[in-house]
């Protein structure tokens, strides 16, 4: 029997999981948001009950993406270097407890030469620490790229955790998590810091799953195939097929899964396994999805939100581009939902 026949025959557990998330009840607990983008942050926090009190980002169409699903509270598009922690606290009318975000990972290319904050990409770690430091929360997070690790052979980011510990006194934590063990179907790793302001009993969230389908850990689920994330897709928001020429459909038609195409360096996906990082935004605004696993095709929006972890539920605002870049650029859902469980647990002891 054809493998993809056989798992369409058996229940869909990640989709049914995936769209069985609801928000709850929120908590005492607080969160701002900054560089909020597609909200794969913010939605996690809110998952995990935590109120949500201020949203921004630079772009108003991700703004509008999260007023869409995250609705009654305030949400804002500004320039980071323009906006005061002390407005938004009198704004919001109450402290914040918590503060999330990542600068994008142009800001530290230049982070060696510390004259370079010159340059406004430079500046996006900076005026993070400073929001921090006005809006003065119980913790915040800091997420990028893994690549920061080996900038400059490791001193970017010594410096970098150097500067978020001096200037704001917190006690830090730090790793580097993969998407996959926390239940998302795409091998996806993020540099996760986590800072508190007083002295707190934190664990990271333990994973669930295994990142290697050939050797499963004990105790751990094997890792979730992409296959699960792009069943039953049609009518959904966001899913709107991008028509290509006879020319690449025929290109496309002949490389095999988990391959990749000679001509524009895309992949195509392998059912069978988690999918690679979905990078389906980039700042200068474009983007190559995936080619789907049977179809001659780029994958949409919606289904690369399914392998980011995405609800159905959750809509993009904006355009193709806007939606493609609000989605590559995430922080996986479920995994920030995991980070936001132990957050929440280490602040309500």
């Amino acid at each position: 029997m054809n493998s993809l026949v056989a798992k369409k025959m058996v229940q869909n557990e990640y989709l049914t999981a995936l769209n069985s998330l609801r928000l709850p009840s929120p908590s005492r607990l607080s969160y701002a948001s900054v560089f909020c983008g597609g909200g794969g942050l913010d939605l996690g926090f809110s998952l995990a009950g935590i109120r949500p009190k201020f949203s921004s980002d630079v772009i108003p169409s991700f703004c509008q993406t999260i007023k869409h699903n995250l609705p009654g509270h305030l949400v804002e598009p500004h320039d980071i270097t323009q906006l005061s922690g002390h407005d938004v606290i009198k704004k919001v009318g109450a402290p914040i407890d918590i503060v999330i975000g990542g600068p994008p990972c142009q800001a530290f290319s230049i982070l060696g030469d510390r004259k370079s904050v010159d340059d406004p990409r430079g500046q996006l770690a900076f005026e993070y620490v400073r929001f921090i430091k006005e809006i003065s929360p119980q913790a915040f997070l800091f997420e990028n790229v893994p690549g920061l690790l080996t900038v400059n052979k490791g001193r970017d980011w010594d410096q970098l955790l150097e500067y978020f510990r001096t200037e704001t006194g917190y006690t830090l934590h730090w790793t580097k998590l993969n998407s996959v063990r926390y239940g998302v179907p795409q091998i996806r790793q993020r540099v996760i810091v986590v800072g508190f302001k007083n002295d707190v009993t934190f664990r990271w969230p333990a994973p669930k799953f295994s990142d290697n389908p050939d050797q499963p850990e004990l105790g751990l689920s094997i890792p979730r195939t992409a296959w699960l994330a792009l069943e039953d897709v049609e009518g959904l928001d966001n899913h709107v097929l991008r028509q290509h020429c006879e020319r690449v459909v025929t290109r496309y038609s002949q490389i095999p899964p988990g391959g990749r195409d000679r001509k524009d360096h895309t992949d195509r996906i392998h059912p069978d396994k988690p999918s690679g990082t979905v990078l389906v935004g980039s700042g200068a605004g474009g983007g190559r999805p995936f080619i789907h696993p049977v179809e001659h095709r780029h994958i949409t929006v919606r289904e690369a939100a399914r392998l980011q972890s995405f609800p159905d539920w959750w809509e993009f605002q904006g355009g193709p581009t806007s939606a493609y870049r609000q989605v590559g650029n995430a922080v996986p859902p479920l995994m920030a939902y995991a980070i936001a469980l132990e957050i929440k647990k280490a602040l309500e002891g």
